[in-house]
C-alpha cells in the first residue's frame, strides 16, 4: 500500500473527505486524530478517583452527558451561630481527627450517658482497666486501677523461639500469640484477683506493630469487651512506651510537657509530649534502629542472641576498651535530632572482618552464620559470607576474646554518644517549641480580649515553656549505659531522668492498660463491639476479616526542623497520625493542650 492509500483509509476512519491525490502533510493529520480521539472518548465510561472506595477509581459513564463545565467555587456559608455550653459541646471539641481514626474498634463513640457534662470519663481507684500487648514478640496483659496500682500481670516471651532464628519470625510470633493469649489473660486476671465481670474497660494495642500478631490482640480484646459489655480503648502502642513512665514515676513527678526518647530494637524517636494523644516528633531514624544494631553486632561477634543481643553485647563490653577502636559518631555534621546507624554498624563489621577474620563454616560458629544470613537475607539474596563472618572458637582470656570486647565497647561508646548528642539537641528543640507554642497563644488571646491580657493565663503558660523532665523508655532503656550517659545530660539540663523498671521497658501488658486508662478518662474510647464469632475465637484468622488494625502508624506530626524520612519506603495503608490538626484540639485553651484527666487527681507511682 503507496503513502496515499494509507492516507485515504486514514482520514476515511476519521470522517474527513476522501482526498487520494492530496498531498496534505502527515502533521495535520495526526492533529486530527487526535481531535477525533478526545471527541470519542466524551461517550466512553470515565475512571474517575473517588476517596474511599475499594480500589481509588469508580467507572462513571458519560453517554449523552453534556461537557463538563469549569466548576466555581461557592460562595463561603456566613458564619453560624455559635453552639450553646453544654455536654455535648466538649466532646465535639474533642480530638475529631484521633476519633474517626480510632473508629470500627467498638460499636460506637462512647454514649453521653456514660461521659461526664465536661466530656470525659470518670477514673479512679474504682476503675479497674485490663490491658493486652500482642504488637510484636511477647504476649503480655496486666490490670491496672485509675489510680495507678498493677494489680496483675501477665507475660508469655518467645525468645526461645525467634532466638534460633536470629530475629522474630511473623508467623512463628502469631502462632505463638494464638498459643498463649488465652492463658496470659486468665493468668493476669487471676493475679489481680479480678473477674472480667469486675472489669471498667478494656485496651488493647491496635499499632503499630507485625498486622498478624496485632490481630491476635485484637481479637481477644473484643471478645472480652463483647461478652461483657464493656467499652473499648483503641491504645498506640508508642504511646504507651511513652506514657508508662507516668505510671511508675507518678503523673506529678511526669508531668505533661515531657521529652520522651523512645529507643527499642524497631523504634528510634525524640517526641515532645504535651498531653495525651498530642506529640511532635522531634526526630526520628533514618535507617537502623539502636537495638537493631546492638543485635545485628551481637551476631556478628558470634554472641549468644537467645536472651537479646543488647544484654549479650553490654556483657561482653564490660571488659572491653571503648577507645580501642574509633568508629565514627553518625551525623555529627547535621546539626538535627535525627538517628543513623546503618554507617556505624557497616565500620564495626569490616573491623571485625579485619581483626577476627571468618571462622569455621562447618562448626557451631558457622551455623550461626548461616542462621544470620537467612534472617538478614534482602532482594538481593543473603550477604555475603564476609559480611556475617564469625571469629573461630577460642579460650577465655585470649587475644580474640579481648578484640571482641574490645569492639562491643568502642561500638557501644559510639552508638551511645549518638544517643547523647541527639538527646540535648531535643531538650533545647522542645524548649523553643513550647515557647513558641506559648507566644502563639498569647497572640490569638490577645486579639480575643482586644489587647486585654490576663495575668494569670500568660504566668501558667510561661510555666510550661520548658518540660518538666526527661522519659527514656523502649527496650534500650534497660541498657545501664544508655541509663547512665543520659542521666548526666539530663543532669546539664536541670531535668530529672524518668526510667521505667526494667520489665516496663520492654513490651508488657501494664503499659497498654495504663495508656488505655488516660485516653478513657478523654472519653477516647469506644462502645462495646457486637458479639464476635464463636468460629472466630482467639485465633484472628477465621471469621475476623473485619478487624480493624492499624500496622504502620505515625504516632505524631514532625516538627519543622526535623528532616528525616522514616525508615520503610512503603508509603501505602500508612495511617493519619495519633496527633494530626484535628487531633490537637482538644479542651482547654486556644491551641487545646490535652493533659490527662487523671493528672487532677494524681498517681503515687507504681
Amino acid at each position: 500500500m503507496d503513502i496515499n492509500k494509507r492516507r485515504f483509509r486514514r482520514r476515511s476512519v476519521l470522517g474527513a473527505p476522501a482526498s487520494p491525490g492530496a498531498r496534505a502533510s502527515p502533521f495535520p493529520s495526526r492533529m486530527m486524530g487526535l481531535r477525533a480521539a478526545l471527541l470519542a472518548s466524551a461517550s466512553r465510561p470515565r475512571l474517575a478517583r473517588v476517596p474511599g472506595s475499594a480500589f481509588g477509581f469508580v467507572a462513571r459513564r458519560r453517554l449523552g452527558a453534556p461537557p463538563r463545565r469549569a466548576r466555581v467555587p461557592a460562595a463561603p456559608a456566613p458564619p453560624g451561630p455559635i453552639p450553646p455550653p453544654g455536654p455535648a459541646a466538649p466532646r465535639a471539641r474533642l480530638a475529631p481527627t484521633v476519633a474517626s481514626a480510632l473508629s470500627g474498634f467498638g460499636s460506637a463513640p462512647l454514649s453521653p450517658s456514660r461521659l461526664a457534662p465536661d466530656g470525659t470519663f470518670p477514673v479512679g481507684p474504682d476503675t479497674v482497666i485490663l490491658g493486652i500487648e500482642t504488637s510484636c514478640d511477647d504476649t503480655g496483659a496486666a490490670v491496672v486501677t485509675g489510680d495507678g496500682r498493677v494489680l496483675g500481670e501477665a507475660l508469655a516471651s518467645q525468645e526461645a523461639i525467634h532466638g534460633p532464628w536470629g530475629g522474630v519470625v511473623p508467623n512463628l510470633a502469631r502462632a505463638a500469640h494464638e498459643d498463649a493469649i488465652d492463658r496470659v489473660v486468665a493468668d493476669a486476671l487471676e493475679r489481680a484477683g479480678v473477674t472480667p465481670a469486675d472489669l471498667t474497660a478494656v485496651a488493647v494495642t491496635v499499632g503499630p506493630g507485625l498486622s498478624m500478631c496485632l490481630r491476635v490482640g485484637v481479637v481477644k480484646a473484643r471478645s472480652v469487651a463483647a461478652a461483657h459489655r464493656l467499652p473499648i480503648v483503641p491504645v498506640h502502642h508508642m504511646e504507651a512506651h511513652a506514657l508508662i513512665a507516668r505510671l511508675s514515676a507518678g503523673t506529678a513527678a511526669c508531668a505533661f510537657p515531657f521529652l520522651a526518647l523512645l529507643v527499642s530494637g524497631g523504634h528510634n524517636q525524640l517526641i515532645l509530649a504535651k498531653g495525651v494523644g498530642e506529640y511532635v516528633i522531634l526526630g526520628s531514624t533514618l535507617d537502623d534502629a539502636l537495638g537493631e544494631a546492638y543485635d545485628k553486632i551481637a551476631r556478628l561477634l558470634g554472641l549468644d542472641v537467645g536472651g537479646g543481643g543488647g544484654p549479650a553485647l553490654e556483657r561482653l563490653a564490660e571488659s572491653g576498651d571503648p577507645k580501642a577502636y574509633r568508629f565514627p559518631v553518625p551525623l555529627r555534621k547535621r546539626k538535627n535530632c535525627d538517628f543513623s546507624y546503618a554507617g556505624l554498624k557497616t565500620a564495626v563489621r569490616m573491623a571485625i572482618e579485619r581483626d577476627l577474620g571468618r571462622g569455621d563454616p562447618e562448626g557451631e560458629e558457622g551455623k550461626k552464620t548461616r542462621a544470620f544470613s537467612t534472617v538478614c537475607a534482602g532482594p538481593e539474596g543473603p550477604p555475603p559470607p564476609s559480611v556475617a563472618a564469625e571469629p573461630t572458637t577460642v579460650a577465655p582470656g585470649s587475644t580474640r576474646d579481648q578484640i571482641r570486647a574490645d569492639i562491643a565497647a568502642s561500638f557501644q561508646s559510639a552508638a551511645v554518644k549518638h544517643l547523647e548528642e541527639r538527646t540535648r539537641r531535643a531538650i533545647e528543640w522542645a524548649d523553643d517549641r513550647l515557647r513558641e507554642d506559648r507566644e502563639e497563644e498569647e497572640v490569638g488571646d490577645d486579639a480575643t480580649r482586644g489587647g486585654d491580657a490576663d495575668g494569670d493565663a500568660s504566668d501558667s503558660r510561661r510555666a510550661r515553656d520548658r518540660v518538666t523532665c526527661v522519659v527514656v523508655a523502649g527496650g534500650v532503656a534497660a541498657n545501664a549505659t544508655v541509663r547512665e550517659r543520659l542521666a548526666a545530660i539530663a543532669e546539664d539540663a536541670g531535668l530529672p531522668l524518668i526510667l521505667p523498671p526494667p520489665r516496663w521497658c520492654t513490651d508488657n501488658g501494664a503499659m497498654a492498660a495504663w495508656a488505655g486508662a488516660e485516653r478513657l478518662a478523654l472519653g477516647l474510647a469506644e462502645e462495646p463491639p457486637e458479639a464476635i464469632s464463636a468460629e472466630a475465637g482467639s485465633e484472628g484468622r477465621r471469621g475476623d476479616g473485619d478487624v480493624p488494625l492499624m500496622p504502620r502508624w505515625p504516632l505524631g506530626e514532625k516538627d519543622a526542623r526535623a528532616t528525616g524520612e522514616t525508615k520503610s519506603s512503603k508509603k501505602a495503608r500508612v495511617a493519619a497520625p495519633l496527633s494530626s490538626g484535628g487531633a490537637a484540639e482538644g479542651r482547654g485553651g486556644a491551641r487545646g493542650r490535652r493533659t490527662s484527666a487523671v493528672d487532677a487527681r494524681g498517681t503515687g507511682g507504681a
